[in-house]
C-alpha cells in the first residue's frame, strides 16, 4: 500500500483560545487519535518534546485515502480548536 506523509505543527485556534482548559498538545494529540481511528493505515507519530503551546506531528495516511483524509483531520481540528500548518522536516 502506497502511503502519503505530511509533518503538522499543531497549535490553538486564535478564535477559540479563550476558555479552554486543556493545554493544545493535549487537544492535538486527542486530534491525531480520532483521525487515526477514522481510516485504516492512518497513523500520527508525534516529532516534538512535550509542550503546552503546540505539537509538531508526522501524519501518513494511504493514497487512496488522499482527499478524505485531509478533510478529515482538518474537521478533526477545527472540532477541538486546533490549527495546524505544514512544516519542512
Amino acid at each position: 500500500m502506497r502511503t502519503q506523509s505530511e509533518t503538522f505543527k499543531f497549535t490553538r485556534a486564535r478564535k477559540v483560545a479563550h476558555g479552554r482548559f486543556a493545554h493544545a498538545n493535549t487537544d492535538a494529540i486527542g486530534v491525531l487519535q480520532f483521525w487515526t481511528a477514522l481510516g485504516a493505515g492512518r497513523s500520527g507519530e508525534i516529532l516534538s518534546e512535550p509542550d503546552d503551546e503546540w505539537l509538531v506531528a508526522r501524519v501518513t495516511y494511504p493514497l487512496q485515502q488522499g482527499m478524505l483524509a485531509t478533510s478529515e483531520l482538518h474537521q478533526c481540528c477545527v472540532a477541538r480548536g486546533i490549527m495546524r500548518e505544514s512544516v519542512e522536516e
